[in-house]
């Protein structure tokens, strides 16, 4: 949904409890809710080989057609939670992100994000996205997606239930990257569930030479 302004204490105010997801609710209804709480990035490897480059001077450093698609088909209609950086990294002309309710992390009391919801934590946020609108906005809450930056991506990992992933060939500029997630698949705490083949960028831009989509699954 968009929002006619930035507000804390919006349509659908938070209430006090807990911000972890895993079980299932009783909102009154004859099927309990459950949320899940997904991850989702790009990243490709930075000029020393290292992996997990996801940002450089407060953008991205790479345009890939095929992952913004990716991204907005499994973001439509959900949640989606941001901080400060990330919200202002986004084309004007595509925020906020259209057909999502837009949530801004920030610490600042007076930070202003038109359009999006601003709270001050990411408690407040997953509080914020699971609670349904009134009258109905016809959002999936069932799903919430957390979209960045690297300091949000590493609060919301103990949380997150999964990671959808775009791995990158290429080389980038980086300056913020995302959890090492490969160790935590190798530490038996998240495991692969699907990826796909890799495949080639109809147009290569930026020295992305090859891109696959990887999803990573909590298990433990």
């Amino acid at each position: 949904m968009e929002h006619d302004s930035s507000s804390r204490s919006g349509y659908h105010e938070p209430e006090p409890g807990d911000s972890g997801l895993d079980e299932a609710e009783d909102w009154g209804d004859d099927v309990p809710k459950t949320f899940s709480v997904n991850l989702i990035w790009a990243e490709a490897s930075d000029g020393e080989g290292r992996p997990g480059a996801i940002g450089y001077e407060g953008g991205m450093p790479w345009h890939l057609a095929e992952d913004m698609r990716h991204f907005k088909e499994l973001t439509i209609s959900h949640p989606v939670i941001m901080g400060r950086r990330t919200w202002e990294s986004l084309d004007a002309k595509h925020r906020p992100l259209r057909n999502r309710d837009n949530i801004v992390v920030s610490h600042n009391p007076r930070y202003v994000a038109p359009g999006a919801t601003v709270v001050d934590s990411l408690d407040d946020a997953l509080d914020l996205a699971r609670q349904e609108a009134i009258p109905d906005d016809g959002l999936d809450r069932s799903e919430i997606w957390v979209i960045g930056g690297a300091q949000l991506f590493r609060e919301a990992l103990p949380l997150a239930n999964k990671a959808y992933v775009t791995l990158l060939r290429g080389t980038v500029n980086a300056d913020a990257y995302a959890p090492d997630i490969a160790a935590l698949v190798d530490e038996g705490l998240w495991t692969i569930t699907d990826k796909t083949p890799w495949m080639v960028p109809v147009r290569e831009e930026d020295g992305i030479s090859a891109y696959r989509f990887v999803t990573f699954e909590k298990t433990r």
